[in-house]
């Protein structure tokens, strides 16, 4: 019997603006995107506003210096524990910061003692974490608004079990300095559009508690 593909977006960055939390939701009511990961430290994390979404998993987006401890991760799970009331259902991090060499191999621990699913990005990453028995994806697709055809096609031709689709959706906020903002609505659009919906109907979309 033949299997779909499987396919998780996650939107990355809620907490960072009320705005961008905003358009995250707005593809949640969708069915659009079913995973998200949350900035911690930030100031509009609106715990409130997804905890009772129990299709979605919300996970962890770490913000890591260079040479991170385990007690760095840990402590930002604790804190997700706190304002959450359970565990995150999944780690990455904010420009990759979890799996630079200097930090992969905590991170990596952290993940195995709360028993936490991590984002890969590369094969190498994939590899290291699958040795470890850390549950990961099988593909990770990245995109900019600017090239988006050019990520259809990549999801056109996906031939791995599970991907997961990095995005970073949102409306413009005036008041947030982020430097990546107005395309945030260029990505709500496009993940809203008649397009790319025909482009995932060949997956079976998943969030990181069905991993």
């Amino acid at each position: 019997m033949y299997e779909k593909k499987k396919l998780i977006i996650n939107a990355d960055d809620w907490g960072l603006s009320p705005l961008f939390n905003k358009g995250i939701l707005d593809l949640m009511k969708k069915g659009i995107v079913a995973s998200t990961t949350v900035m911690v430290g930030r100031e509009y994390i609106e715990p409130e506003k997804i905890n009772g979404l129990f299709h979605i998993s919300v996970g962890l987006h770490l913000e890591l210096p260079r040479n991170a401890s385990q007690k760095d991760t840990e402590l930002q799970i604790e804190k997700f524990a706190d304002k959450f009331g359970k565990a995150p259902t999944h780690l990455d991090g904010h420009q990759h910061c979890h799996i630079l060499p200097e930090n992969i191999e905590n991170v990596a621990e952290v993940a195995k003692k709360y028993s936490l699913p991590v984002r890969s990005r590369f094969e190498g990453d994939r590899k290291f974490f699958s040795e470890k028995k850390i549950k990961t994806t099988d593909l990770y697709l990245g995109w900019h608004p600017e090239y988006f055809g050019k990520f259809f096609e990549e999801l056109r031709n996906v031939k791995e079990r599970v991907t997961e689709i990095v995005c970073h959706p949102g409306y413009f906020d005036r008041n947030c300095s982020y430097p990546y903002n107005r395309q945030r609505e260029q990505e709500l659009e496009i993940l809203s559009s008649d397009a790319f919906n025909e482009v995932i109907s060949d997956f079976q979309l998943i969030n990181y508690k069905s991993l």
